[in-house]
């Protein structure tokens, strides 16, 4: 059934959803799982300490983040193929300074057009178009473009490994360049063209937005607020994790390989619990999935503070894949269910923003509390804390959302 009913929305909506998976697909050159994988290279080459390579990640990614939620209100006003264009033309030029790229001011100029680009704008413009487009379903929707960063986190890591051991580092980033020149950008604006996303409003059934809150309208309603930090614990957590892993790795005394045996299990529950919320938002609605995120969470904590075997990287990978991958379709669907879709570019901008904002924190907060001597059970408890609080925020906006 369950299989069935995405069939039938494939069927039906394919150029949107083929539209929406490439651009956050090709987005994750963008993301720090992809970008990782050239940290020692960039280091070695320009000469940076960790202290240095880090402090410019996270200038850039916050310099990003100020910016998605200055001008992601674009995406309501200006035609999605102009965007596209913009921002891949954008995403090359990074590329291409990143092969010649020779000094900290150059790094820095190159991660801000990578996270800008990659992580901020293209999938702000593939989500924000198919939650304004998709007529029905858009829980499926929203989780099948979604799963463009599960899959990328799959597949893409063995292709930058193979990329940089048979061209070298810089010059795989001429390949990438060259490849978002002549396969996506002409491959997406044809399915552009395709689904008839030209237009900037939606007028095709008449509807009838005139009540649709403007995102000044939802930084003043109170929901919002209490909702925006189980939205943003999410990333904020995994995102720590993942970069400091040789904490846990030295606390529970694994092998690096553990961990990165364990990436798989990752992506690929993430991208079915992704496809599972999917059907799960249409079904009950988003908020009734929302109250279930934190619990895969606070598992996968507990399973790092209780479990020392080799065993427990797996489990608890895998139960943050569970919370990771229902966490984009729930709350890009919410914001819809709540607002409406008319200035939807706007408010998604407002907490994409957020998010990057809170990934560019994490890895420093999570530094911080390990330089002044927190053992790993002290930061997991904390964590567990922090999730339980946001929780309890949930408690009297639930029956009003």
């Amino acid at each position: 059934m369950l299989a069935r009913s995405y069939v039938t929305l494939i069927r039906h909506q394919w150029p949107l959803i083929a539209f929406g998976f490439l651009s956050i697909f090709f987005g994750n050159i963008g993301q720090s799982f992809f970008i990782s994988w050239y940290g020692s290279s960039i280091k070695d080459a320009l000469l940076l300490s960790d202290a240095t390579y880090g402090g410019i990640y996270a200038i850039a990614t916050m310099t990003s983040s100020v910016l998605v939620i200055s001008f992601g209100g674009v995406v309501d006003r200006v035609r999605v193929d102009k965007l596209l264009i913009f921002f891949a033309t954008l995403l090359m030029v990074a590329c291409a300074l990143m092969y010649s790229v020779d000094s900290v001011v150059g790094l820095l100029l190159v991660f801000f057009l990578l996270r800008f680009c990659g992580q901020g704008f293209l999938p702000h413009i593939a989500q924000a178009t198919v939650i304004k487009r998709a007529q029905q379903d858009k829980g499926k929707a929203i989780s099948l473009v979604g799963s463009g960063v599960a899959i990328g986190e799959v597949v893409l890591p063995s292709i930058v490994i193979g990329l940089i051991a048979f061209l070298g580092w810089r010059e795989s980033w001429l390949f990438i360049g060259a490849t978002l020149l002549v396969v996506f950008l002409p491959l997406v604006l044809w399915l552009v063209r395709k689904a008839d996303l030209k237009r900037t409003r939606i007028d095709a059934d008449n509807q009838n937005h005139a009540s649709d809150a403007s995102r000044r309208q939802v930084v003043r309603d109170w929901r919002f607020w209490m909702i925006i930090p189980i939205a943003l614990v999410t990333p904020f957590l995994v995102t720590g994790v993942f970069i400091q892993q040789d904490f846990i790795l030295e606390a529970k005394r694994w092998t690096p390989g553990v961990l990165a045996g364990s990436f798989v299990f990752y992506g690929a529950v993430h991208w079915l619990s992704s496809v599972i919320s999917g059907s799960l938002i249409d079904k009950y609605r988003s908020r009734n999935v929302l109250i279930l995120i934190p619990i895969p969470l606070l598992l996968g904590l507990m399973v790092i503070a209780n479990i020392d075997h080799t065993l427990a990287a797996p489990l608890f990978m895998c139960l943050f894949g569970l919370a990771i991958g229902a966490t984009n379709p729930v709350i890009n669907t919410l914001w819809a269910e709540m607002y409406g879709v008319s200035h939807i570019g706007a408010i998604r901008s407002l907490v994409t923003g957020m998010m990057i904002l809170s990934t560019a924190l994490a890895p420093w907060v999570f530094g911080i509390v390990i330089d002044i001597g927190w053992t790993l059970n002290q930061l997991i408890y904390a964590l567990i804390g922090l999730i339980l609080s946001f929780t309890v925020l949930l408690v009297p906006v639930y029956p009003r959302i």
